[in-house]
C-alpha cells in the first residue's frame, strides 16, 4: 500500500476537521477523535487510487479532497452507531475504547448524527465554490452517489435488515441483500465515485460498481471469518461478536473453506472488471489483496 498517499489522506481528511474550541466541543471532539483512532483509510484509499487511475496525469487533489474525506465520515459515524448498546454493544474499537465509552451514549449519538451531516456540507462548498460546468456536474453525480449509497438502499438499510434480522433464520438471499448494503455499498461508492469525478464513462463507472460490490462481499465474509478465528488484541475489537449478537453470516452456513474459496473468487471477479477500465490499477489491486488477505 503506497504509505505517502496514505498520509496524504490522513492530512485531508484532518483540514476538515472543525475547531474544538467553541460551546459544542465536546461533540466535536468525540468526531474528531472517532476519525483519528486508527483506521485504515481503505475507503478514501481506493477512491483516490482510482481517481488517479483513471485521469492519468490530469488530476486535482482539491476537486477529490472533500469526497475522501466525507466518505471516511460517513464510515466513522456509521461505526459510532454501530457500536452503541442498541445496536451491537461493543466497548472496544481498533484497540480502544468506542465513542460511547469514552464520551457518553449521549454525545456519541450526537457525534455519528453531526457526521452524517458534516460530509455532505463540505462537498456541497466546495461545489459552491467551483465554476467549471463539467467539474460541477461530476461533483454533483458524485454526491448522489455517496447519499445513495449511505441511506435506505444502501448502508443504512443494510444495517435496519441486519439489525432486523438478529437472532432469526437468514436465507443466503438475504444475507448478499445485507452485505451489498450494510458494507458494500460505501466501498462500492469509493470506487465509483473515483470514477465519476475522474470523468469515467458509462460502461467504466459500471465495471467499477460491479468491483466494487465483489469487494464489498469477499470484505464482509473475511470480516465474518476474523470474527471467528482472529486473536481479540490483534483485531483491534472483540470477537465472537456475530454470536453474542445472534447473527448469522456466510462462515455459519457453509463453513471456514468454502467461505474462504468465495472471497478468492470475489477478489479475482473485481480485478477482472478492473482491467477493463483504463488507468493502471494495480495500486487498487495491491489494496484489495491486503483487504481479502488481512488478519485484524
Amino acid at each position: 500500500m503506497n504509505k505517502e498517499n496514505l498520509n496524504k489522506i490522513e492530512k485531508l481528511i484532518e483540514s476538515f476537521f472543525y475547531s474544538e474550541d467553541d460551546l459544542n466541543k465536546k461533540v466535536i471532539k468525540a468526531s474528531n477523535e472517532a476519525i483519528k483512532n486508527g483506521g485504515k483509510r481503505l475507503r478514501p484509499l481506493i477512491m483516490f487510487e482510482v481517481y488517479k487511475a483513471v485521469s492519468g496525469d490530469e488530476y486535482s487533489e482539491e476537486i477529490i479532497a472533500p469526497f475522501l474525506a466525507a466518505i471516511e465520515m460517513i464510515h466513522t459515524f456509521s461505526l459510532i452507531h454501530d457500536d452503541l448498546p442498541a445496536m451491537d454493544n461493543d466497548r472496544l474499537r481498533r484497540g480502544k475504547p468506542t465513542t460511547w465509552v469514552s464520551h457518553g451514549e449521549d454525545m456519541a449519538i450526537l457525534a455519528g448524527d453531526m457526521l452524517s451531516v458534516q460530509a455532505f456540507e463540505i462537498i456541497s462548498k466546495k461545489m459552491q465554490e467551483t465554476d467549471d460546468f463539467t467539474v460541477l456536474k461530476r461533483m454533483s453525480r458524485a454526491m448522489y452517489t455517496l447519499a445513495k449509497d449511505t441511506g435506505a438502499f444502501g448502508m443504512i438499510g443494510g444495517q435496519c435488515v441486519d439489525v432486523e434480522y438478529s437472532g432469526k433464520k437468514m436465507s443466503e438471499e438475504v444475507m448478499k441483500y445485507t452485505y451489498a448494503l450494510k458494507t458494500g455499498a460505501l466501498l462500492r461508492a469509493s470506487f465509483v465515485i473515483g470514477g465519476i469525478l475522474a470523468g469515467a464513462n458509462d460502461k467504466e463507472v459500471s465495471l467499477l460498481e460491479e468491483a466494487g460490490a465483489y469487494v464489498g462481499e469477499a470484505f464482509q465474509i473475511r470480516d465474518d471469518y476474523l470474527d471467528i478465528v482472529a486473536d481479540e488484541k490483534e483485531l483491534g475489537k472483540p470477537t465472537h461478536s456475530d454470536e453474542k449478537n445472534q447473527k448469522i453470516t456466510y462462515v455459519n452456513i457453509v463453513g471456514i473453506d468454502e467461505s474462504l474459496r468465495r472471497v478468492a473468487s470475489l477478489s479475482e471477479n473485481a480485478k477482472k472488471c478492473l482491467s477493463e477500465v483504463r488507468g493502471d490499477m494495480s495500486s487498487i489491486i495491491e489494496i484489495i489483496d491486503m483487504m481479502v488477505n488481512r488478519t485484524s
